[in-house]
Protein backbone atom coordinates (compact mmCIF):
# COMPACT_ATOMS: atom_id res chain seq x y z
CA UNK A 1 0.00 0.00 0.00
CA UNK A 2 1.32 3.44 -0.91
CA UNK A 3 1.54 6.16 1.68
CA UNK A 4 -1.79 7.91 2.17
CA UNK A 5 -3.89 5.02 0.82
CA UNK A 6 -6.71 3.82 3.03
CA UNK A 7 -7.65 0.18 3.48
CA UNK A 8 -11.33 -0.31 2.66
CA UNK A 9 -13.09 -3.46 3.87
CA UNK A 10 -14.97 -4.88 0.87
CA UNK A 11 -16.59 -7.87 2.55
CA UNK A 12 -20.36 -7.77 2.76
CA UNK A 13 -20.69 -9.94 5.86
CA UNK A 14 -19.22 -9.97 9.36
CA UNK A 15 -16.59 -12.71 9.87
CA UNK A 16 -15.37 -14.68 12.85
CA UNK A 17 -11.87 -16.14 13.10
CA UNK A 18 -12.44 -19.62 14.56
CA UNK A 19 -11.39 -23.19 13.66
CA UNK A 20 -14.03 -25.73 12.55
CA UNK A 21 -13.63 -29.09 10.86
CA UNK A 22 -14.67 -28.80 7.20
CA UNK A 23 -15.52 -31.79 4.96
CA UNK A 24 -15.81 -31.16 1.23
CA UNK A 25 -16.04 -32.79 -2.19
CA UNK A 26 -14.51 -31.34 -5.36
CA UNK A 27 -16.83 -31.28 -8.36
CA UNK A 28 -14.86 -30.15 -11.42
CA UNK A 29 -16.60 -27.45 -13.45
CA UNK A 30 -16.23 -29.34 -16.75
CA UNK A 31 -17.63 -32.66 -15.49
CA UNK A 32 -20.92 -33.94 -16.90
CA UNK A 33 -23.74 -34.50 -14.37
CA UNK A 34 -23.50 -38.31 -14.59
CA UNK A 35 -19.74 -38.13 -13.90
CA UNK A 36 -20.03 -36.03 -10.73
CA UNK A 37 -20.37 -38.98 -8.36
CA UNK A 38 -17.39 -40.76 -9.89
CA UNK A 39 -15.12 -37.69 -9.84
CA UNK A 40 -16.04 -36.40 -6.36
CA UNK A 41 -13.12 -36.69 -3.95
CA UNK A 42 -13.62 -36.22 -0.19
CA UNK A 43 -11.14 -33.96 1.56
CA UNK A 44 -10.88 -32.44 5.01
CA UNK A 45 -9.52 -29.11 6.15
CA UNK A 46 -9.97 -26.39 8.75
CA UNK A 47 -11.72 -23.08 8.36
CA UNK A 48 -9.89 -19.92 9.29
CA UNK A 49 -12.85 -17.58 8.95
CA UNK A 50 -16.53 -17.81 8.13
CA UNK A 51 -19.33 -15.40 7.25
CA UNK A 52 -22.82 -15.62 5.77
CA UNK A 53 -21.21 -15.14 2.36
CA UNK A 54 -18.53 -17.78 2.50
CA UNK A 55 -15.61 -19.44 4.23
CA UNK A 56 -11.83 -19.67 4.00
CA UNK A 57 -10.51 -23.24 4.28
CA UNK A 58 -6.96 -24.36 4.96
CA UNK A 59 -6.20 -27.75 3.44
CA UNK A 60 -5.35 -29.64 0.27
CA UNK A 61 -7.23 -28.34 -2.75
CA UNK A 62 -7.67 -30.78 -5.64
CA UNK A 63 -9.75 -28.35 -7.69
CA UNK A 64 -9.45 -24.88 -9.16
CA UNK A 65 -11.14 -21.50 -9.21
CA UNK A 66 -14.70 -21.84 -10.53
CA UNK A 67 -15.22 -25.43 -9.29
CA UNK A 68 -18.28 -26.20 -7.19
CA UNK A 69 -17.80 -27.90 -3.81
CA UNK A 70 -20.30 -29.62 -1.52
CA UNK A 71 -19.22 -28.54 1.93
CA UNK A 72 -20.00 -29.55 5.50
CA UNK A 73 -18.85 -27.26 8.32
CA UNK A 74 -18.78 -29.08 11.65
CA UNK A 75 -19.61 -26.69 14.49
CA UNK A 76 -19.02 -28.26 17.90
CA UNK A 77 -22.00 -26.53 19.54
CA UNK A 78 -24.43 -27.72 16.84
CA UNK A 79 -25.80 -31.29 16.44
CA UNK A 80 -25.79 -31.06 12.60
CA UNK A 81 -23.13 -29.51 10.34
CA UNK A 82 -23.79 -26.56 8.03
CA UNK A 83 -24.17 -28.32 4.66
CA UNK A 84 -24.23 -26.44 1.37
CA UNK A 85 -22.62 -25.92 -2.03
CA UNK A 86 -19.97 -23.30 -2.62
CA UNK A 87 -17.91 -21.95 -5.51
CA UNK A 88 -14.12 -21.79 -5.30
CA UNK A 89 -13.25 -18.10 -5.63
CA UNK A 90 -9.47 -18.33 -5.10
CA UNK A 91 -6.71 -20.82 -4.24
CA UNK A 92 -3.40 -19.83 -2.55
CA UNK A 93 -0.26 -21.50 -1.33
CA UNK A 94 1.74 -19.61 1.29
CA UNK A 95 4.67 -20.92 3.34
CA UNK A 96 3.89 -24.51 2.33
CA UNK A 97 0.27 -24.18 3.44
CA UNK A 98 -2.68 -24.22 1.04
CA UNK A 99 -5.91 -22.31 1.49
CA UNK A 100 -8.92 -21.50 -0.64
CA UNK A 101 -11.87 -19.14 -0.47
CA UNK A 102 -15.41 -20.37 -1.00
CA UNK A 103 -18.56 -18.39 -1.70
CA UNK A 104 -21.72 -20.09 -0.48
CA UNK A 105 -24.14 -20.59 -3.38
CA UNK A 106 -27.14 -21.27 -1.15
CA UNK A 107 -27.75 -21.42 2.60
CA UNK A 108 -30.77 -23.06 4.17
CA UNK A 109 -32.43 -20.89 6.81
CA UNK A 110 -31.34 -23.29 9.58
CA UNK A 111 -27.71 -23.11 8.42
CA UNK A 112 -27.88 -19.34 8.11
CA UNK A 113 -29.11 -19.18 11.72
CA UNK A 114 -26.20 -21.38 12.88
CA UNK A 115 -23.67 -19.01 11.30
CA UNK A 116 -25.48 -15.92 12.60
CA UNK A 117 -25.33 -17.41 16.10
CA UNK A 118 -21.54 -17.86 15.73
CA UNK A 119 -21.18 -14.29 14.55
CA UNK A 120 -23.21 -13.01 17.47
CA UNK A 121 -25.90 -11.54 15.21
Amino acid sequence: MAEGELYVERRRHKRIDRKFSVNYKIINAEDEAQEIRKSAVRKQGLSSDISLGGIKVEGEMAGAKGDIIRIEVVIEEQPEPVTTFAEVKWVREENGSRSFGLEFLILREADKEKIEKLLGE
